[in-house]
Formats: C-alpha cells, sequence, structure tokens
C-alpha cells in the first residue's frame, strides 16, 4: 500500500494509517485529516490492484490483505477518527500556526489591535513548545529599497524581542526581511498601506 501525496508542501502527517489484524487478515486504513478545519490536498492510496483518491478532509478508504483494491472512499465522523485514532493523534505534533502583525507607518511600533494579539500568540507557542519561530517582516513601498529592508528587519527582529520578553524560548528563530518586494496588498511606488507593514509569525 501506498499514499502518495498530490500537494507536497503538507505535512505527511495529515495521512494516518492503523494496521486492523483478525480472522479477515491485515487491513490499513487510511484517513485525510484536515488542516485548519479546511482541504488539506490531495492524496492517491495505491496497491498493486489500484488506487484511490482522497480530497476532502476525514475522508478514508480501506485497504485488505490480499489483492483487493483500495475500498471506495467514505467520510468518516470526526468523533469516529478521533477515537480509533487516540493515541496516534495524541503524539502528533500540533499544526503550524501563522499570524500577522500591523505596524504604524514608518516605525516599529504595532498597532493597538496586533499588540493584544501578543497573548494569544504567545499561548499558540506554549502549546508547540519546544517551538521553531519564523518571523518576517514587511513594509509598504513608502521610501527606498535598502530603507525598507531594514525597517522590515527591525520590525521582525522587535516583535522577536517582545517574545522573548514574554518569556518564549524557541527552539530556533528565523527573523528575516523582505522590505517591499512581498505586498501583502499590491500598490505603486510610494504608496502608503497600512495592509503592508506587517510582520508574518509562524510557528511549528
Amino acid at each position: 500500500m501506498n499514499a502518495r501525496n498530490q500537494r507536497p508542501p503538507l505535512f505527511i502527517c495529515l495521512i494516518i494509517a492503523l494496521l486492523l489484524t483478525g480472522c479477515a487478515g491485515q487491513k490499513s486504513l487510511v484517513v485525510l485529516l484536515p488542516e485548519n478545519g479546511k482541504s488539506s490536498g490531495e492524496v492517491t492510496v495505491v496497491n498493486s490492484s489500484g488506487s484511490q483518491i482522497l480530497n476532502q478532509p476525514w475522508q478514508a478508504v480501506e485497504i485488505s490483505g490480499g489483492d483487493a483494491k483500495p475500498s471506495a472512499p467514505v467520510t468518516m465522523d470526526e468523533a469516529a477518527v478521533q477515537s480509533v485514532f487516540a493515541e496516534v493523534l495524541t503524539a502528533m505534533p500540533a499544526p503550524p500556526v501563522h499570524y500577522t502583525l500591523y505596524f504604524k507607518q514608518n516605525t516599529v511600533e504595532l498597532t493597538p489591535e496586533s499588540e493584544h494579539l501578543l497573548p494569544e500568540i504567545l499561548k499558540a507557542f506554549n502549546k508547540r513548545y519546544p517551538a521553531q519561530l519564523s518571523v518576517i517582516g514587511h513594509t509598504d513601498t513608502m521610501g527606498t529599497d535598502g530603507y525598507n529592508y531594514r525597517l522590515g528587519l527591525q520590525r521582525a527582529e522587535t516583535v522577536t524581542n517582545m517574545f522573548r520578553s514574554l518569556g518564549a524560548a524557541p527552539a530556533t528563530i528565523e527573523t528575516s526581511s523582505h522590505g517591499k518586494t512581498d505586498l501583502l496588498l499590491q500598490t505603486g511606488d510610494q504608496v502608503p498601506e497600512q495592509c503592508n507593514r506587517r510582520v508574518e509569525v509562524t510557528i511549528r
């Protein structure tokens, strides 16, 4: 039996298999879990007799011993999956989470709304301890490329230092800047735009 993921960046842990033994012989059950509550791509389950495609959250196929083709996909109840795979799911790492923090124009000062997100982010961080932290700084298109690269890096470092001051001790930290090269909202040059003055935080 082989499960092929059709979207490489997805985490392999979204596919879980269980060996069931009994008088009918060995069986494998493959379930496609959602990612952040949404569809998590497409997986093809293959054996020597055929294949089936899973492309919806909680879809499952069963592979019996011998030369039987994988069963037609069925959608399992979430509670049933949690029950059958309780031990496996408990051992799985929490999925990555992503946050966006916004800044006041031409500063390294967070907006009040973004400041209020810090406790929530810290909670997510502690849930994944020891976590890997990625912090990427961005700017709007006001100013030169060099200025905005430095400003984006200063914003990323400011957020990283905030987390440290709150007690976060990540296993690894990646701090970088995209300056004004990766706009969230496309604008012309020298345009002030709140959506682009941001830091993107990923916790794994």
